[in-house]
């Protein structure tokens, strides 16, 4: 009998785990790094990722912020030589700098209710001739 409980105990313990880690709140799913040159080379980077990408002076590169399988904010970096630059072209993403060789973006999500959170996007930072983009968990 006792063997017929922990296996009840440990069964509706997992059920109970798995249902917790379904009412989650969605996060960001991807962010898409573009090298705007002919041909466009595309990055795709997924949470935990982290992309080095050659960057020479005066590069820039499309960032498009990915949630719910569609792009819903995006802006343009670049490389002016002495310091990184970001241009949003949507009203959810910002731009924070860590000095010159650094910056991190932030997107928020806005849900039916109105409320919004604010959530790292990607973290910018730049090593010699590259840049390394990197999609945080």
């Amino acid at each position: 009998m006792r063997a017929r409980l922990r296996i009840f105990v440990w069964l509706l313990g997992l059920c109970v785990a798995l249902a917790l880690a379904g009412c989650a709140d969605p996060g960001l799913e991807r962010v898409d790094v573009t090298w705007e040159t002919d041909p466009p080379p595309r990055w795709g980077l997924y949470p935990g990722y982290r992309q080095e990408i050659p960057a020479p002076k005066g590069a820039s590169y499309r960032v498009d912020v990915f949630f719910k399988g569609k792009a819903f904010t995006g802006g343009t970096v670049s490389d002016a030589g002495y310091a990184l630059n970001f241009a949003p072209s949507g009203k959810d993403i910002e731009a924070e700098r860590d000095g010159r060789d650094r910056m991190t973006l932030y997107a928020t999500l806005r849900n039916s209710k109105g409320e919004s959170r604010k959530l790292t996007a990607l973290r910018i930072s730049r090593k010699d001739d590259k840049l390394v983009f990197e999609f945080p968990k």
